[in-house]
């Protein structure tokens, strides 16, 4: 995995459950725009800036002439193979361990350069826990929810698949809103 220790998925998941309750907090429900719209950004803002305030300051020389290696390595690997080489191909091709090689791949990474497998492990981490909680609501409150936050549906298109009003649809939300702060805080 990318993030070890400090920067563990747990860690991660909990900074993004963070992210999210504020986006719950701060969503306005008169406008007219999905929650999930507003709240990616949030959430992966509220990731950004834990492993930027979270990152080690100073990277040994020694892990740096590493890192050097292990890049010029990686690209010419790749345009002898034909394809990314992995980590162990690397660690060979350098006579060095596996865990040496991927630390100091890991060690100058950039902390906003999120690993793109890693943040949507992470969203869909926190979609299930959404969803969890989600199933324990009335019946008419999971359709609002899951029309408007899963389906990207507005009050509108909500109050007319569902035959009710867009104040009630907005109602609905409020309640809900509130009932999963709760829940996950």
């Amino acid at each position: 995995a990318r993030f070890t220790g400090a920067d563990s998925m747990d860690d991660l998941f909990q900074v993004g459950c963070i992210g999210l309750l504020k986006a719950v907090d701060n969503f306005d429900l008169s406008r007219d725009t999905s929650f999930s719209t507003y709240a990616v950004p949030r959430i992966m803002g509220e990731i950004r800036m834990y492993l930027r305030d979270n990152k080690p300051v100073k990277v040994s020389r020694d892990l740096v002439r590493i890192a050097s290696l292990v890049k010029k390595c990686r690209r010419s690997l790749e345009q002898e193979l034909g394809r990314e080489p992995s980590v162990g191909e690397v660690a060979a091709q350098l006579n060095l361990g596996v865990e040496e090689v991927a630390a100091a791949e890991t060690a100058l990474a950039p902390p906003a350069d999120l690993c793109e497998a890693d943040s949507a492990q992470l969203m869909d981490e926190m979609r299930i826990a959404l969803k969890e909680v989600i199933g324990r609501l009335e019946l008419r409150e999971r359709q609002v929810i899951t029309l408007r936050f899963f389906q990207d549906m507005s009050q509108h298109q909500v109050a007319d698949k569902l035959g009710i009003s867009q104040g009630h649809v907005s109602r609905i939300e409020r309640e809900v809103l509130i009932k999963l702060k709760t829940a996950m805080g």
